[in-house]
């Protein structure tokens, strides 16, 4: 379900999750009524110590996109400077996450198949083959020295991609 707070400076967000829920944050903004040049560090703290997640300014760096997930039980987040942050997210079961993980893992053997890598190499050895083709059947059409130089450019050129 879809979280939302809005801290200001020296303050930490007031959060309360269910049992086995974790915190996605998800964005970080700047208050739409920060004074110009108004500045705001967003941090976690966890385990005595203080981590800075998103740096915002007023008129250049205005929101940040993060993807955090938290365990509010062993986390808090706060704000320091000179405006309030809006933070966003939703919240997340725990659980869901270990039916993902599970799912992923019998999934990546099927991408890492050897045999998907030889399909795909002859494609685009084909769709190269025609485009050398098409160059050297069509050299320009120029005249005098300047010409020649061009032309030798050229063959120069596709000699190297060969």
């Amino acid at each position: 379900s879809f979280w939302g707070a809005k801290v200001v400076p020296g303050a930490a967000a007031k959060m309360e999750a269910s049992d086995g829920e974790l915190l996605h944050l998800s964005q970080a903004c700047l208050d739409p009524a920060a004074p110009t040049g108004a500045d705001a560090k967003v941090f976690v703290e966890q385990g005595g110590e203080k981590y800075a997640v998103a740096c915002l300014r007023e008129g250049r760096s205005e929101s940040c996109a993060l993807d955090l997930f938290i365990d509010l039980k062993e986390a808090k987040l706060s704000v320091d400077g000179k405006a309030a942050v809006h933070l966003t997210g939703y919240f997340e079961s725990e659980r869901m996450d270990d039916e993902s993980d599970s799912e992923e893992a019998v999934a990546r053997p099927a991408k890492a198949s050897p045999k998907g890598a030889l399909k795909a190499e002859p494609a685009a050895e084909v769709k190269k083959a025609p485009a050398k083709a098409e160059a050297k059947t069509a050299p320009p059409k120029t005249t005098g020295d300047k010409a020649e130089e061009d032309e030798e450019d050229d063959e120069e050129e596709e000699e190297e991609e060969e």
